[in-house]
């Protein structure tokens, strides 16, 4: 019995050391799939409802010529959401969609939370489909490209998830995780 006890011990000292560092990149992928839990899902596909959350949690509107670089000169409001952890930011564009990026954060975390995230509604009447799961080279090195289409048995409509992660320390973002209205096929 005292071997037990001392090899859970053990094993508990030893994860516990091998844990993350609170603001490294595994605490930043945590923080973005919470920002992502926290604003994208419950406003999903309202853009008003969007703006209320951003509200709630006190996120400021970034300055106007970034966020004309991040939206690409389109309409949108961008928002930071940057702490302690990391930089992120939360992105509204007219498509009522909704975007959390992560200057900063472990690929790998953020994508297998993604998938956790998307794949946990699966229940009888919902359909959830992969609609894209590739690798692709971008500004910076290689992304993984993750994107599903959730929608109600018989919809026209749904819901278009995904995911852009890259491990590369080049890339300007590493993570953005994307929640917007679609048509279901």
């Amino acid at each position: 019995m005292k071997r037990i006890l001392l090899a859970v011990a053990l094993m508990n000292f030893v994860c516990a050391h091998a844990q993350e560092s609170p603001s490294g990149p595994i605490a930043q992928a945590n923080a973005a799939t919470r920002l992502f839990m926290d604003l994208c899902i419950p406003s999903a596909g309202d853009t008003a409802k969007l703006r209320e959350l951003a509200d709630r949690y006190h996120l400021r509107h970034t300055d106007v010529s970034f966020s004309q670089t991040v939206l690409r000169g389109k309409p949108g409001e961008v928002w930071s959401a940057s702490s302690s952890v990391g930089e992120y930011v939360v992105i509204s564009q007219p498509d009522n969609s909704c975007s959390v990026w992560a200057r900063r954060a472990d690929a790998a975390t953020s994508i297998n939370q993604f998938k956790r995230i998307v794949l946990g509604t699966g229940r009888p009447g919902l359909m959830v489909k992969v609609l894209e799961d590739r690798d692709i080279e971008g500004q910076g090195g290689t992304y993984h490209y993750l994107s599903y289409l959730l929608s109600k048995e018989g919809r026209q409509s749904g819901l278009y998830a995904s995911a852009i992660a890259s491990a590369s320390p080049t890339a300007e973002v590493q993570v953005r995780l994307r929640l917007m209205p679609a048509k279901a096929e």
